[in-house]
């Protein structure tokens, strides 16, 4: 999805839940479009400060949770990292995190009919969500990693 459309995106997203796009959430959009991965609160901040040096950290932690209600962001847990955020494409969807770069990608294919059922069934629970993130490593870090072993592709010649 274009940064552009992500934008807009959220902020129609704010604007379908009643919110206002106040100074301090734009800031907080803005550096949420402009990561390259999952960003932290702290790091949302920092950024966030360039344009709104006025900006408090309570108030991007609220903001995060206003974004990650009306399903404008995403929560991303690493395993080594607090939990980040990253913009979505909006609408139900699933995160996968590249191990190697941190990278986020998004995907919507969600067949867990079974699996909620199973779950339902082993404890008794009325299952009402869920959230599924995967990991592995992402096309470009697999790329760096064949050209830096000297691995030869498919029909490619050293």
């Amino acid at each position: 999805m274009a940064e552009g459309s992500q934008d807009s995106s959220a902020e129609a997203s704010l604007a379908a839940a009643g919110h206002r796009l106040t100074r301090q959430r734009k800031a907080v959009l803005d550096a949420l479009l402009h990561a390259r991965s999952g960003v932290t609160a702290a790091e949302v901040y920092r950024t966030a400060r360039d344009t709104c040096p006025d900006l408090g950290l309570a108030t991007v932690y609220r903001t995060l949770e206003m974004l990650a209600e009306v399903g404008a962001v995403r929560r991303v847990h690493g395993d080594d990292r607090c939990e980040e955020y990253v913009l979505t494409a909006g609408g139900h969807g699933h995160t996968v995190v590249c191990s190697a770069c941190g990278r986020v990608g998004e995907f919507t294919a969600c067949d867990m009919g079974p699996v909620v059922a199973a779950a339902a069934v082993e404890t008794g629970f009325a299952i009402d969500g869920h959230f599924l993130q995967l990991s592995g490593v992402c096309g470009d870090c697999r790329a760096r990693a064949d050209r830096s072993s000297g691995r030869v592709g498919c029909g490619e010649t050293p």
